[in-house]
């Protein structure tokens, strides 16, 4: 089977499947004919994909389960082949301890003289160079004497003491096999084969073998069943002795890498899995030797044992899908010629017929009278429901209050409403035939220079909706929505409402909560939002930023003396005083009562004293017009200036409110300057 005729295979499938039966009539005598041998076709395909998933699990099942078992096999396999070395050398070297501690010149080798000695050297020396795998081999007596060839123990050297020495008193009267220890000459790691010997009953001595893990470690490293492979030996306490890659895991407890690890390892042999962290699931098969307590593991990653098993799975299905995709093709077709093929021809004679078509040919198997039956039939119903969809869409058009325009994908004027004519200032005699470009001139034509590059072209923005601003004052809510037919857009639905009111009305919300109702200026918390976005950008800009805090001197007379009244007309005269002398980017708040402050953005101190002075100078010399009267008032001024690190804004405030206390404190009608460092020690004040 080639690929072009699988493919061919799959688009006419999908043909099938993607086709929609009509809408069947329910007075017709072979109304959802065509329903029922599609479903008949469905379940057929379906009976085939449920047999194939079945027969798919049941092989996916059995090839997982062998190949999980040939992989226990092969894990198992390595690890016996590994422990019976491991067995078989340890009981070699035992052997040879057993031998040497039943020897007359061993176990007299402190008291024999120096011929009984050298003939225990001489032991010593046959078992070293028999045995490659053996570095050394020693007695140790009660008397603290050590017998060794090769090797000059520490004058302080104490055999009695020595792990080698103690764990085979205690072991007595079996032997200690595979006690691990770094040599002290050259660090390598050794395993001693240690037995206790008596003269009758007294305790003479121990004679060891120590044997060096580099041999056990090339067995270990050589045996590997899988790629990832690991091969370790632990003892009962879960120290790691080998280990067949070298990760620096030696000396290490298991227990320390896999947690709960040594809680696995029960009986004398079996499989366990574990986690490990940071590289996956372990597959292991671990033996318990019966010469000592070391614990031969060896460990595979799941994912490599898992990869093949995958691969045949995978392959199954495929194969599995191909036949179940042959098999429904041919039941496509058996379907096509003998049942769907028939009543396609008669869904588009009746497409034909309802749009106004001339008719294709006549299905076969059916007559010429039921064909003309049925689109008489579906004729009358269509165009009585066009007819009564139109009302209904013309109802809905001219009683909304938006007002609606269509366009084709031509740009060409299909539908509108009444109030989209209200809205744009448009008659009906200019929305004719051939007119749309002459109204779309207009529209555009009418809205202010912000809003021309918005109105009729959100669907090129990506944007739903727009507001846009008339030249008139009105402000439009636009939206736009694609028009869909076949997947495809075939126009747009544009929608105007009327937001002025609205829009108006949240920016008078939006300018009362945010400022002084009195000034006009900002108030409180607007002017300390600003303030932190000023020190931000000052920070940000390595820039000078000054605060100036300005309080009315005695003001409390003025409204004791002429009223509430005429301290509203104090505090609106010093605003505009304020409002008038400083830069637009400068940022002009009442913060409370008398208290005015003030953010110079760029500044440095001696700018920004040499401006309040201005102000100051100016405010004491003018006058304000109260009731026919003219009245005067002074004000104390505190500048707060950061030239360095950032503060924050209740620091900020708390320098500049000591500079107008202090301003306050010398007299007033004075202007006071500091550092937000600290108190500028060159302060002056002074007044005009």
């Amino acid at each position: 089977m080639t690929v072009r005729t699988l493919q061919y295979m799959i688009h006419r499938l999908k043909q099938l499947l993607s086709r929609r039966p009509a809408p069947p009539d329910r007075e017709s005598s072979y109304s959802g004919g065509q329903t029922i041998r599609r479903e008949m076709f469905l379940i057929g395909l379906l009976c085939l994909a449920t047999i194939a998933i079945v027969v798919v699990s049941m092989q996916s099942m059995g090839i997982y389960r062998a190949g999980m078992d040939s992989a226990r096999e092969r894990i198992t396999g390595a690890n016996r082949q590994i422990s019976s070395y491991v067995e078989a050398h340890l009981e070699g070297l035992a052997a040879a301890v057993r031998i040497m501690a039943a020897t007359p010149d061993v176990v007299h080798g402190d008291t024999g003289g120096e011929e009984s000695r050298e003939r225990a050297r001489t032991y010593f020396r046959f078992v070293e160079l028999s045995n490659p795998n053996v570095k050394y081999c020693y007695a140790g007596y009660e008397g603290g004497e050590l017998l060794i060839n090769g090797y000059t123990p520490p004058q302080d050297y104490a055999p009695r003491v020595r792990p080698w020495y103690t764990a085979a008193v205690r072991a007595w009267p079996d032997m200690k096999i595979g006690l691990p220890y770094r040599d002290i000459v050259d660090q390598e790691w050794l395993v001693a084969i240690s037995s206790a010997f008596f003269d009758k009953s007294d305790l003479r001595g121990v004679v060891s073998v120590d044997s060096t893990l580099s041999r056990m470690d090339g067995m270990l490293n050589s045996i590997k069943s899988f790629a990832s492979q690991s091969n370790y030996v632990i003892n009962s306490d879960g120290l790691l002795l080998i280990h067949n890659e070298k990760t620096g895991l030696l000396e290490r407890n298991l227990e320390t890498i896999v947690p709960g690890a040594m809680a696995l390892f029960t009986g004398d042999a079996g499989y366990v899995e574990y986690l490990l962290p940071g590289a996956g699931t372990r597959m292991a098969y671990f033996t318990r030797l019966k010469i000592n307590d070391w614990i031969i593991v060896s460990a595979v990653d799941r994912d490599e044992v898992m990869a093949p098993i995958r691969s045949r799975i995978a392959l199954t299905v495929t194969a599995t899908a191909l036949v179940t995709l042959l098999l429904g093709f041919l039941q496509f077709k058996t379907y096509e010629s003998r049942f769907v093929e028939p009543f396609m021809t008669l869904k588009r004679r009746i497409t034909d017929i309802t749009s106004g078509k001339e008719a294709g040919r006549k299905p076969p198997s059916f007559s010429n009278a039921e064909l003309a039956s049925i689109a008489d039939s579906i004729e009358g119903m269509t165009q009585s429901s066009l007819r009564r969809k139109a009302a209904e869409l013309r109802l809905i058009l001219e009683t909304t209050s938006d007002g609606l325009l269509v366009l084709d994908d031509r740009d060409r004027i299909t539908h509108y409403n009444q109030r989209f004519l209200e809205l744009w200032g448009l008659r009906d005699e200019h929305v004719g035939e051939g007119l749309s470009g002459l109204v779309i001139g207009h529209v555009r034509g009418a809205v202010l220079p912000e809003s021309a590059g918005s109105v009729l072209e959100s669907r090129r923005k990506g944007r739903d909706s727009e507001l846009i601003h008339l030249k008139t004052g009105i402000i439009l809510e636009q939206t736009a929505r694609p028009l869909l037919e076949d997947d495809g857009v075939t126009g747009w639905l544009w929608s105007f409402k009327d937001v002025t009111i609205k829009i108006m009305a949240e920016e008078k919300l939006r300018l009362l909560a945010a400022t002084d109702e009195l000034t006009g200026l900002w108030n409180r918390r607007c002017f300390m939002g600003r303030a932190e976005a000023e020190i931000s950008q000052a920070t940000r800009l390595r820039q000078p930023l000054c605060l100036v805090l300005l309080d009315a001197d005695h003001f409390k007379r003025i409204n004791d003396t002429y009223g509430h009244a005429a301290g509203d007309a104090a505090l609106k005269y010093l605003a505009d005083t304020l409002t008038s002398r400083l830069r637009s980017s400068d940022t002009v708040g009442r913060i409370g009562g008398e208290e005015f402050a003030i953010l110079l953005p760029n500044t440095g101190l001696e700018t920004a004293r040499t401006v309040l002075e201005e102000i100051r100078t100016a405010i004491a010399q003018g006058r304000f017009t109260h009731g026919g009267k003219e009245l005067a008032f002074t004000v104390s001024i505190g500048i707060a200036a950061m030239q360095g690190p950032r503060v924050s804004v209740d620091e900020f405030f708390s320098v500049a409110d000591a500079a107008c206390y202090q301003a306050k404190a010398l007299g007033r009608n004075r202007t006071v300057v500091r550092a937000c460092d600290g108190p500028r020690t060159d302060e002056t004040a002074r007044t005009q």
